[in-house]
């Protein structure tokens, strides 16, 4: 059976192909809105899933007289862990009560390779009982400054066997310096959201140079 087209003709083949680059077009413009929709809900989940755990640490040494406590010196040795990783964390102590004394309502990371050399982050909490710092740790692929920005948090994510997470305070080879030259791409402080009661009198957080 012959089809009728409009006008008593076909298309010709120029017309079908500006048809195929405008639905390409608006597939692409299509693809991208969505994408960016998925990167702000997850973004705006994580930043709920911190604030929310805050809370609860809050709630926490309101009730006991001292945070949840993971490990009574959080200074750095680099063989000890000192901080709690979620259970889908690929390093540290992969638990699901990431947090001491609250295992019934902590959320944990869905693996994302998104930040600092294109690894997954994943919620990470330290505490001696007086100090804590509850982070969304390298879980973010853009770096920001805008919110819940900190320059205290953990080591890299290491993905060695056995590989730990520690407390670190702006420290060289996490804050983004490499052989004396800022990468802001290097920066873990940027591409974390990171919530603590640490003051600068513990912990001095003035960027770097460049940062």
């Amino acid at each position: 059976m012959q089809k009728i087209w409009a006008n008593g003709r076909g298309f010709t083949i120029i017309e079908l192909l500006i048809v195929i680059v405008i639905i390409a077009i608006l597939v692409a413009i299509t693809a991208g809105t969505y994408t960016g929709i998925q990167t702000r809900s997850r973004l705006s989940k994580i930043e709920t899933d911190i604030t929310a755990v805050q809370k609860l640490v809050e709630a926490y040494k309101a009730r006991n007289g001292t945070y949840p406590i993971t490990a009574a010196v959080l200074n750095p040795d680099w063989v000890t862990a000192t901080a709690w990783t979620d259970s889908n964390c690929g390093v540290g102590s992969k638990r699901v009560d990431w947090v001491p004394g609250l295992s019934s309502s902590l959320p944990q990371s869905t693996p994302t390779s998104v930040g600092v050399a294109n690894m997954p982050g994943c919620y990470v909490y330290t505490s001696d009982g007086t100090i804590y710092v509850l982070s969304a740790w390298n879980m973010l692929a853009d770096p920001q400054t805008t919110k819940l920005y900190r320059r205290v948090g953990f080591r890299e994510m290491n993905p060695s066997p056995g590989s730990q997470l520690f407390y670190l305070c702006n420290y060289a080879n996490i804050n983004g310096t490499i052989s004396g030259v800022y990468n802001i791409n290097n920066d873990y402080y940027k591409h974390s959201y990171t919530v603590s009661n640490i003051t600068a009198t513990t912990c001095n957080e003035t960027p770097q140079a460049g940062a």
